[in-house]
Parts: C-alpha cells; structure tokens; sequence
C-alpha cells in the first residue's frame, strides 16, 4: 500500500467517524468503530483493482476517479447499512446517507487534489 493510499484511506475513516458521531446522540462508541472498519473496508478494496488507481493530474478528475468514487460509495453505502442493522437493529437512513456523502466527498476531494498514483510504500515503525 502506497502512502497516499494509507493516508486517503486514514482521512475517509476519520471523516465517516466524525459525520457519524455528529449524526447520533447520544455518541454510540460501536456504531464509530464499526462506520472506520466500513469505510476502511471499501477503500481497501477499491485499491485492490488495479485499474482503478488514479491516473490523472493535480487538479482534475478523471473517469477512473468517478468510477472509483461511485465504487466507495455503493461499498460504504452497503457495509453500512448492515453494520446499522446489526448495531442498531434498523438501518437509520439519514446516518447511511451522511456517511455515505461524506466518504464519496472525500474521496473525490483528497483525489482531485493528490498527485497521480503513488508506488511509494508506507514504512511501518520496526520494520
């Protein structure tokens, strides 16, 4: 995994997280892990289509990207509905649709504004 991924990957975790803590009261601790793993899951995914790695320069998208960011969002979409289910044991439609923007958004912001793929990979402390 390159450092621009982990670091796309760790902002859209962060931001799917906040959205979701805003969008429940009282905060449910679960339901944040749970929304990370979600958005982590699909962004992970994502990344294991190779063809589906950014292509295009600073400042633009292109169809790869929309491909990929519509792809983060039926996968968010879908983890989240069923960690809602099980979590809560209903979906809460407008949670699933928040995070679901927020995730897209962001990954269509952080890649608009990254430079194309990145094949630096990301040094772990200890090894």
């Amino acid at each position: 995994m390159s450092t621009q991924q982990f670091l796309k990957g760790l902002i859209m975790a962060l931001v799917a997280v906040v959205v979701a803590a805003f969008s429940t009261t009282p905060i449910d601790f679960l339901l944040l892990g749970v929304t990370a793993i979600c958005a982590v899951l699909t962004y992970t995914g994502k990344n294991l289509i190779p063809w589906l790695h950014s292509d295009s320069p600073v400042g633009s998208l292109s169809l790869i990207n929309i491909a990929s960011g519509i792809l983060v969002a039926v996968g968010t979409g879908a983890l989240e509905a069923v960690a809602l289910y099980l979590v809560e044991g209903a979906i809460i439609w407008s949670v699933l649709w928040k995070v679901v923007l927020s995730v897209t958004f962001t990954y269509l912001g952080t890649t608009l504004f990254a430079p194309p793929y990145n094949t630096g990979t990301v040094k772990f402390i200890g090894k």
